[in-house]
């Protein structure tokens, strides 16, 4: 009995340590990554890791302010913020703002927000809130619809944006959640199958998407096309990880942060790993990554408290879809989805979200 409470203790400080490892490192990417970029916009080098440093901030104070409570008193304002979720991601399309041919950040006042990426941690309290019910063996439709609805309305508005890559993601949290929950096999099953084709249609039914399958179904960047067009990123990409070598380098010093990688700080932050710390570098920042990920599911299977193994398998399920997408793309394994690496990558929304969910991860659940 002593030997599982210490394992369980011994889980969660593994995790915790290799969460800060992750941070800590992206916080060192991120001020070498935007450096020439902020300077180039803002006329200071530190600006946008300044920004980045405030979000990690606001996000540990969210951290500690969530972890205090009873993961039962978060259920009362569960509610409203659906509503709020939803009303943002509802008017993105006419009050928000356009970069990059999507309509994906919402400005307030001084302070740019991205509604999709604060989507996610209410998404998992929502689908964690209404598949634990310790009272029942399995659950059955009319539960999975209440639970599922909320998410899917919310992956309607996400998609529209457009945005994939974020309905893609949220699509495989909802998936795990219930995978962990008492839902029979078979419903998560059928739900596999049939987000498979919906997904497949909605990738085929807008031509840009439709390209950039094409092009990377076909091998077309392999083959030293289109290096100037829909390559140029990748290709970008990999001369930056290449010119690492083995030992990457070093800290600061990487060339595709002068313009010639966009996105160097955000989507192709991985990019900039190899760049600078080598394919050594690279090894034991895969090593790293994954003992976290893994951390999080056997924290999950092991948590006797229905409502935090739903919630965190969704957690779990979250950095790893994301990691393999980021780094997939990086080096072209998986086409571009525009998705950043969790804990690393370049962004103050993405960052208190993670943190948030981390909290309610870690809330008390004394009754």
């Amino acid at each position: 009995m002593k030997f599982k409470i210490y394992l369980d203790e011994y889980l969660i400080k593994l995790n915790g340590i290799f969460v800060l490892l992750l941070i800590i490192f992206g916080v060192f990417l991120v001020s070498s990554a935007t450096a020439v970029e902020s300077q180039r916009i803002y006329s200071d080098s530190f600006y946008m890791i300044a920004n980045h440093g405030l979000g990690i901030l606001i996000g540990i104070v969210m951290f500690f302010l969530i972890k205090r409570f009873n993961y039962m008193y978060l259920f009362k304002f569960l509610n409203p913020l659906v509503l709020i979720m939803l009303g943002a991601l509802f008017i993105l399309p006419t009050m928000g703002v356009n970069l990059f041919g999507s309509t994906r950040w919402l400005d307030i006042g001084t302070v740019r927000i991205q509604p999709s990426e604060l989507a996610k941690p209410i998404i998992l309290l929502w689908v964690a809130r209404h598949l634990s019910n310790n009272k029942i063996e399995e659950h059955d439709l009319k539960t999975m619809w209440r639970a599922g609805f909320i998410p899917g309305l919310a992956l309607i508005l996400i998609f529209l944006q457009p945005d994939f890559g974020t309905t893609a993601t949220i699509a495989f949290i909802v998936l795990i959640q219930f995978l962990f929950s008492k839902t029979k096999l078979i419903y998560p099953l059928l739900l596999s199958i049939l987000g498979w084709f919906i997904g497949r249609y909605l990738l085929e039914s807008e031509f840009y998407r439709a390209e950039r399958i094409r092009v990377w179904s076909e091998g077309i960047c392999n083959q030293g096309q289109e290096l100037l067009g829909a390559c140029f990123q990748v290709h970008q990409s990999r001369i930056a990880i290449s010119s690492g070598g083995m030992f990457g380098l070093g800290p600061g010093t990487s060339r595709a942060r002068w313009g010639s990688l966009p996105s160097a700080y955000s989507d192709f932050i991985s990019a900039i790993i190899g760049e600078e710390y080598g394919f050594i570098g690279y090894l034991i920042f895969i090593f790293i990554l994954s003992i976290c990920i893994i951390s999080f599911f056997l924290i999950a299977v092991r948590e006797k408290n229905e409502f935090k193994k739903i919630f965190i398998s969704g957690l779990g399920s979250w950095i790893l879809f994301q990691s393999l997408l980021n780094l997939g793309a990086s080096v072209y394994l998986l086409p571009i989805t525009g998705i950043v690496l969790p804990f690393v990558s370049y962004g103050g929304t993405a960052m208190v979200s993670i943190f948030i969910a981390l909290g309610i991860m870690h809330c008390r659940v004394d009754e």
